[in-house]
């Protein structure tokens, strides 16, 4: 990365161990509260503290780091139960104070020291404010007394899901078709219920609500289940426009990108769908092969804004693929929703409905 990681590996390894070791020379009590394990786990977490804090400071998103300050003392205060939620925000607090400490020492420059300072104490507040005490909303789904028909589908859809009731799920979708042309599109499907439920699904890992095998079993069966929709989706009239989509770097959240391409499969374009982590070098050598109109790039994780922003540049200053034109999305932008701008990116959608909208004009 720019400053912080220059020599990646090295520097961040030695940078994490000088924290790690500071934690508990500073907070006596660690050493008999954590076992070897939870020693390990929180030497992996400073090292991912570190990247997502230099995501922040390259591209100037203050949201990234707070949302992800906000995220970590939620996660620790359900993953470590037997601490009291105090105990953890102080630990929390002290962490990011030892960062700042730290970052102090290292040769990063007076403006970089200075954005990292502000991230760091805004992390702080973040975590002192923090409400750990909320209901879970796992607890909370299906307590709706909505009578819309699409929202209780999406509601009876997840709690099947998260009771890991295939039969169930399978139901829902099932009583929805039976609706088609009626109350219900197949658009209305893969926004109301497919990506909404697995809006729902990101938030409650975000929390702590569920694990991530509980996440990773849930995404496998909402893949199952819109496969087997696809032929109605892809026996449909096409134009001659085509799309080719996929998560850039090491990016694995790759369901935003299936769900955008079935919704455009739906309005008529042709699909080339390359899944997740795929190398800049590749996607080039893809858009060269199958000669899209339009690529689309998604990015759930903001650790992985880079590797997008290096994928962007590639396809917009080689000669055989600068033409094309490019489209973002995932919640990543979210975080930094000026980022596409800055890139030169066509333009930043948050479903395939908005892209189709978007294309009809300017492609």
């Amino acid at each position: 990365m720019s400053l912080l990681f220059e020599v990646i590996d090295n520097k961040k390894e030695k940078l994490a161990q000088k924290i790690f070791e500071r934690q508990f020379e500073y907070d006596k009590k660690l050493d008999d509260e954590y076992n070897d394990y939870r020693k390990s786990k929180m030497y992996r977490d400073i090292k991912y503290n570190l990247e997502s804090l230099e995501v922040a400071i390259k591209y100037d998103a203050n949201k990234v780091f707070e949302d992800y300050a906000l995220w970590l003392v939620k996660f620790l205060s359900n993953r470590m139960m037997d601490f009291p939620k105090k105990r953890i925000k102080e630990q929390m607090i002290d962490h990011y104070r030892i960062i700042s400490e730290e970052l102090k020492e290292e040769n990063l420059g007076r403006d970089y020291l200075q954005k990292a300072q502000i991230h760091l104490e805004n992390a702080i507040k973040i975590t002192e404010e923090a409400d750990l005490e909320e209901e879970s909303v796992k607890k909370a789904i299906g307590f709706s007394s909505s009578e819309n028909l699409l929202e209780g589908l999406s509601i009876r859809f997840l709690n099947s899901l998260l009771q890991a009731d295939r039969e169930e799920a399978q139901k829902v979708i099932e009583d929805a078709l039976d609706n088609l042309d009626n109350d219900v599109s197949l658009e209305d499907i893969y926004l109301g219920i497919f990506q909404k439920t697995m809006i729902r699904v990101g938030e409650l890992w975000h929390s702590g609500d569920i694990m991530v095998d509980e996440e990773h079993y849930i995404t496998s069966m909402v893949q199952s289940i819109m496969m087997q929709l696809w032929p109605k989706i892809f026996d449909g009239k096409k134009t001659d426009r085509k799309i080719m989509v996929c998560t850039a770097g090491n990016e694995l959240h790759e369901m935003g990108g299936r769900i955008l391409c079935d919704l455009m499969e739906i309005k008529g374009w042709n699909t080339v769908y390359l899944g997740a982590a795929v190398p800049a070098v590749n996607i080039i050598s893809a858009i060269k092969k199958h000669k899209p109109d339009l690529v689309g790039l998604s990015v759930t994780m903001p650790i992985y804004l880079e590797q997008c922003e290096r994928a962007v540049k590639k396809i917009k200053t080689n000669d055989s693929t600068k033409n094309v034109k490019i489209a973002v999305g995932g919640r990543a932008f979210s975080l930094a929703p000026h980022l596409p701008a800055e890139w030169g990116v066509d333009v930043s959608v948050n479903n395939g409905i908005e892209l189709n909208e978007w294309a009809e004009r300017y492609i």
